[in-house]
């Protein structure tokens, strides 16, 4: 790791004057980096980011080059590679969804050293200050969420929740938002799964065969993993209310089928349009964020706006 960095110092300083000349031209360099190229959140994400790039070098009047680095893990890409390049590329600033590892943290400290700016989106690394986070408001998606399955259930009606066997600081938000909405007298039980479609599935299905007295009324599931691969949830179309927290575009067919009575869904095209937004105003204007932690509102999608939202996925993936 110290000679990685150690190169990586060396490229720094061999490119940090042209970066100085291309502030002075008015020219930036930007790279994102999400955590999966071929997860549609991050392709929306990126989509966000060009728009803005493009808007804001109209506006000012000045050249802004956005790289995309966002790494495809299928073929072996991961994160710190990604950071490698974009240094390499002498980037200005950097956009990220740091995934939490050690050589992650070491490549982003390496990074602040350097003096770049960096902005998180979707999570951050709390003990490594940046400049903005643009963080995802998980508390009241929970909230929503508890909101909208309430409406389904019946009088005393209790849920069952998904969640991961492993939660991550943004799972662990969502279920505390959940609770303050139901408390123990609507949550039947939790259940905990690896977080993919069969381990899901196979979840559900245990906790329907175990559940003989029939007081599962509902399901939540903090994240839309058994809504990855065609419906094989162990029950009828609008046989049970269903409420899902972030889901893909995958869950349309749920909707469509009557599986999924709500999403609640995250800003994902305005998280790009936010970072490179804030990042634009503080390399070109010297302007830094009135708050370090800005948080996006989610939203519920239902059978009354799922067309529109499809629309949506449609002009972030074309």
């Amino acid at each position: 790791m110290l000679q990685r960095l150690s190169i990586l110092a060396l490229a720094l300083w061999g490119t940090a004057l042209s970066a100085q000349n291309r502030e002075l031209l008015g020219e930036y360099k930007i790279g994102i980096i999400g955590r999966d190229q071929e997860d549609a959140i991050y392709q929306a994400a990126h989509e966000g980011a060009q728009a803005a790039t493009l808007e804001l070098s109209r506006k000012y009047s000045i050249d802004v080059e956005l790289v995309i680095l966002t790494p495809n893990q299928a073929q072996g890409g991961n994160q710190v590679t990604s950071l490698a390049e974009l240094f390499i590329e002498d980037a200005d600033g950097l956009i990220i969804s740091p995934q939490d590892s050690e050589t992650v943290r070491a490549s982003i400290e390496f990074a602040l050293e350097q003096g770049e700016e960096l902005v998180y989106f979707e999570s951050q690394l709390p003990e490594i200050p940046v400049l903005a986070s643009v963080l995802a408001d998980e508390v009241e998606a929970g909230r929503m969420a508890g909101r909208e399955i309430l409406k389904k259930l019946p009088t005393k009606g209790r849920v069952a929740i998904l969640t991961s066997d492993d939660p991550s600081p943004e799972l662990q938000q969502r279920m505390q938002g959940l609770r303050e909405v139901l408390s123990y007298r609507r949550i039947e039980s939790t259940i905990t799964t690896a977080p993919d479609y069969q381990s899901a599935i196979a979840a559900i299905v245990a906790a329907e065969q175990a559940d003989r007295n029939d007081l599962i009324k509902g399901w939540v599931f903090l994240e839309d993993w058994p809504l990855l691969g065609m419906p094989a949830l162990p029950w009828k179309p609008h046989e049970l209310p269903v409420v899902a927290i972030q889901s893909s575009p995958s869950a349309f067919m749920y909707v469509d089928q009557g599986y999924l009575d709500a999403l609640v869904v995250h800003p994902y095209y305005q998280w790009g349009v936010q970072s490179v937004t804030t990042m634009i105003e503080k390399l070109h204007n010297g302007q830094s964020p009135e708050k370090r932690i800005m948080r996006t509102t989610p939203r519920i999608v239902d059978w009354r706006n799922v067309e529109a939202y499809r629309n949506n996925w449609k002009q972030w993936l074309k």
